[in-house]
């Protein structure tokens, strides 16, 4: 299966079960055993970062963390760049949702990291930068903000697909933060461009919030008579069922300004609306912005013992979010460390699964992927450092006339011999692999050149101890090898694993010139030097 087939999965099963959660939630757990059985980390991860999305929409954010947790442990070593994005955006909401912006800037900011170093763009990018726009704004930085959501609106107009409902939200929020800059001018500028094509957009609680939106700027403007009648329009579009959080807060803001004119007919509608959502179930966050705006509309219509009530009432909610945001904050504590030993586990299948696609089956040790990622980590921690990565290439002497004279079978077992021999001196910073038919390359990180060399000493004579026959080998009839050593100090000519092993191949290539049976060093870690520069010494046996 491609790792493209794996997404593909994940991706068909969320378009298939959209409309049902229950089931989406069902199928997407059934994935994660699929992709455990099978060690399809990409098959986990995806279907890891999609349960995180799932648990935002039903407002579980125990869920969305442990979730996007386990998703970005298993992605982050994976080329799944856009679904690790998503993964820190969900963990970001999390610490976004319990007011805690400055946990979530730092989250959403490593997101952000990764679509610039990637170059992502489309709807990943842009809700990156819809989620950095909401912390700054929460943070008091409404310019950033502004640059953010600008940038975010014209992704969106270049997108060859016309996303009404996204143009419109972000066009909106845009407005709210031209606003919170004291630019009501500009905030109306950008509202008015929405004229064109609002009414084209399927969203009716987007076309009500644009018109409350409209009604406050004009208001601010000090155009009274615009106000009212944006105002007007506005209620008769407010959703009956169901008011989302945006118009919920537009309409207590909305609020301040009927007071401040004393307008008590249209007061009194937001009143009745925010009366008739107290009667039903909402948010406790929710019903701070219903109360409260109850609490202000009766102490300046109402009487004084409603005004006392409704402020009662907004305490015993204020107070009831406290002590919800303890709860949260415990089972936080408590989901953290049930997150991480969970965490620990995927990391011990993670590491598992990456040893045995790095193995090479007959001989146990690396094969070339495994040696291009450990070599790429000794090559980072020498730099880091300012130590030295060594090579140590080895042959097997007069090996096809070998497998001429004792036959194949034979052959293979004096290359487990040899892989036997490489793996006795691995260490954290020694490991082997088979390069290829009867070669091996090791590589070490952090060693002299005495030890580098003594390594392949040590390997060579438990060959020759071995005493493997081979008639055909003028170096004693018996199995031999010769071996090519270099340690390099890494920089910017030599920090890549390429570099490093044309080095050892040229030092092994005087072993062999040297009549086999024999170790040659390089003694320069010049790449630049010329040929009579470079000085190739035999290591004594």
């Amino acid at each position: 299966m491609q790792k493209n087939d794996s997404v593909s999965i994940v991706q068909n099963t969320m378009d298939l079960y959209a409309d049902d959660p229950k089931k989406l939630t069902a199928e997407l757990k059934r994935l994660i055993k699929d992709g455990q059985r099978s060690r399809d980390l990409l098959m986990m991860g995806a279907a890891y970062c999609h349960l995180a999305e799932l648990c935002h929409y039903e407002d579980d954010d125990h869920g969305a963390f442990s979730n996007a947790l386990k998703a970005i442990t298993i992605l982050k070593d994976t080329k799944a760049y856009e679904l690790l994005v998503l993964s820190y955006l969900s963990l970001g909401l999390v610490y976004s949702n319990q007011d805690n912006p400055q946990t979530a800037m730092e989250i959403d900011e490593t997101a952000f990291l990764l679509v610039r170093k990637h170059r992502i763009r489309g709807p990943v990018r842009i809700k990156v930068l819809n989620a950095l726009a909401a912390n700054y704004t929460m943070l008091g930085d409404f310019q950033k903000s502004i640059r953010l959501l600008t940038e975010c609106l014209s992704l969106i107009e270049e997108s060859p697909e016309e996303d009404l409902i996204g143009k419109a939200k972000v066009t909106l929020n845009l407005s709210a933060y031209y606003e919170d800059n004291n630019e009501p001018v500009r905030s109306r500028e950008i509202l008015m461009t929405m004229a064109p094509w609002i009414d084209k957009v399927g969203f009716p609680a987007l076309h009500c919030d644009y018109y409350l939106r409209l009604s406050a700027v004009s208001y601010l403007l000090n155009d009274q008579k615009q106000g009212e009648a944006f105002a007007d329009t506005a209620f008769d579009l407010i959703p009956k069922d169901r008011c989302p959080m945006p118009v919920c807060y537009d309409l207590k803001d909305l609020l301040q300004h009927m007071l401040i004119r004393k307008d008590r007919v249209r007061a009194g509608r937001i009143f009745e609306v925010m009366k008739t959502l107290a009667e039903n179930e909402n948010s406790t966050i929710q019903q701070v912005y219903i109360y409260r705006t109850m609490a202000d509309y009766q102490r300046v219509f109402g009487k004084p013992e409603q005004a006392v009530a409704c402020y009662e009432k907004l305490m015993e909610i204020l107070d009831k979010q406290k002590e919800e945001n303890r709860e949260i904050q415990c089972k936080q504590v408590k989901r953290l460390k049930a997150a991480d030993s969970e965490i620990r586990k995927l990391n011990r299948e993670i590491r598992k699964n990456e040893e045995m696609v790095s193995l090479e089956p007959m001989t146990k040790l690396m094969n070339r992927r495994g040696l291009l990622r450990v070599s790429s980590e000794f090559i980072d921690d020498a730099s880091k450092k300012g130590g030295k990565v060594g090579a140590i290439f080895i042959d097997i002497d007069f090996f096809k006339e070998c497998n001429d004279t004792y036959g194949h079978t034979r052959g293979d077992e004096i290359i487990r011999k040899v892989a036997d021999a490489c793996r006795m001196e691995e260490t954290k910073n020694v490991r082997f692999s088979r390069y290829g038919g009867d070669e091996f390359f090791g590589i070490t990180c952090g060693l002299t050149d005495e030890k580098v060399c003594n390594i392949a000493r040590r390997i060579a004579k438990t060959i020759r101890d071995a005493d493997l026959p081979h008639v055909n080998n003028p170096n004693g009839g018996r199995i031999t090898l010769s071996i090519g050593v270099v340690n390099m100090t890494v920089n910017d000519r030599t920090n890549t694993i390429l570099d490093i092993a044309n080095n050892a191949d040229k030092a092994l290539y005087y072993a062999k010139k040297a009549g086999k049976n024999v170790i040659c060093q390089q003694v320069s870690d010049d790449p630049d030097a010329g040929e009579r520069t470079v000085n190739y010494v035999k290591i004594p046996l």
